[in-house]
């Protein structure tokens, strides 16, 4: 990384803002290590930053403060949202401090709502988008709803001592959807769209080996669609029969294991809908890809549903991918990425022929 830092085009930058006020100079003085993280909505987490200094008189931030982050080279930054501190800790000799943000409000007392608050409450014949704009407003974030799943209808809905967060993560594994506070916003899109709610293209870029330190690759993890035995299992909802009064089960094929949902729906449709949701994420985890280098001006665009290209590995390891999370952190040394890779299904090119005979190992 020092290489970074010796070419001007390559000077890694950051900018931090308090409330409005820019603290981006006392910060560089003492910084040790900001790393942000940018989870995808179906990893069901809150973006997450964290940064660490060391200064004996640095005062430490209240919870609840706002930050506005920028990361980037020189003076071309690229503005990574607003984030809320949840935690701050000090140690010491010498005096360290560690500061804890999410992009979701955590601290009722500077904020409307707090999302990992347990609720109870019922919801009846509502629109998508109407829920999802309460339980943002509850928080004090704007909604921002796909068109695709706007107008969707919802019969009955109970929240019981469950959070909204959770509840917001149970519906988007039901329609397929992510589900993510981020940046003032509650973010639900369409799963691997490549979109965001403004229709912004979330970027791509083709990686080869040469720029990286570091890269793994696996396959066939127990538990998803490994798509190598002959033999199908079935994806199983249970849901309730308003003609007979039965409890019935709809189901879908898939390559892995036999798997039952331990919920019960309210009707046929939305429990294909969940089976179908469910398919869809153990094929996008029947492989994944972890990248590792330092960062250049073309990868700090990229955010949480990116598509990565990747080239030069092998005939297994390239091919389309998603970035299900991404980790940018910079330090005195420089600025380094960590991608978090799944497959890429409605890639065209990514279901290749399957070769049952097996390579010539041993010539």
């Amino acid at each position: 990384m020092a290489e970074q830092i010796a070419k001007p085009e390559y000077a890694p930058a950051f900018s931090v803002s308090a409330e409005g006020k820019d603290i981006t100079r006392a910060l560089r003085e003492c910084l040790t290590e900001l790393t942000l993280t940018d989870n995808g909505g179906a990893t069901a987490k809150a973006d997450e930053l964290k940064i660490s200094l060391i200064s004996a008189k640095l005062p430490l931030p209240s919870k609840g403060a706002r930050l506005r982050v920028a990361l980037g080279f020189n003076d071309r930054l690229v503005d990574k949202g607003f984030f809320v501190v949840c935690g701050v800790s000090s140690s010491g000799p010498p005096r360290r401090i560690e500061i804890y943000a999410t992009a979701a409000p955590m601290n009722a007392q500077k904020h409307p709502g707090n999302v990992l608050s347990h609720k109870t409450r019922s919801w009846d014949d509502i629109r998508l988008a109407d829920l999802v704009k309460t339980v943002a407003a509850d928080n004090g974030l704007k909604p921002r709803v796909a068109a695709e799943l706007a107008d969707i209808h919802i019969g009955h809905l109970d929240q019981v001592a469950e959070s909204d967060a959770n509840l917001m993560s149970r519906l988007a594994r039901m329609y397929n959807a992510i589900s993510k506070p981020a940046g003032g916003y509650w973010l639900f899109l369409m799963q691997g769209e490549l979109k965001t709610a403004t229709g912004k293209s979330t970027g791509s870029i083709t990686i080869s080996p040469d720029e990286l330190s570091t890269w793994s690759y696996s396959e066939g993890q127990r538990g998803s669609s490994t798509g190598a035995g002959e033999k199908k299992e079935k994806i199983s909802v249970r849901y309730f029969d308003d003609a007979d009064g039965r409890t019935k089960t709809t189901s879908v094929d898939h390559d892995g294991p036999a798997l039952t949902s331990p919920y019960t729906q309210p009707g046929k449709s939305t429990a294909d809908q969940q089976a179908k949701s469910r398919k869809t994420q153990a094929q996008r985890n029947e492989k994944k890809m972890t990248l590792t280098g330092p960062c250049r001006p073309r990868h700090i665009e990229l955010t949480a549903e990116s598509v990565v290209i990747t080239s030069g590995f092998g005939s297994r390891e390239d091919r389309s991918w998603l970035v299900e999370s991404l980790v940018f952190s910079m330090t005195p040394s420089g600025l380094s990425f960590t991608f978090n890779l799944v497959v890429n299904i409605k890639a065209k090119g990514n279901k290749g022929k399957k070769d049952k005979t097996g390579p010539a190992y041993f010539g």
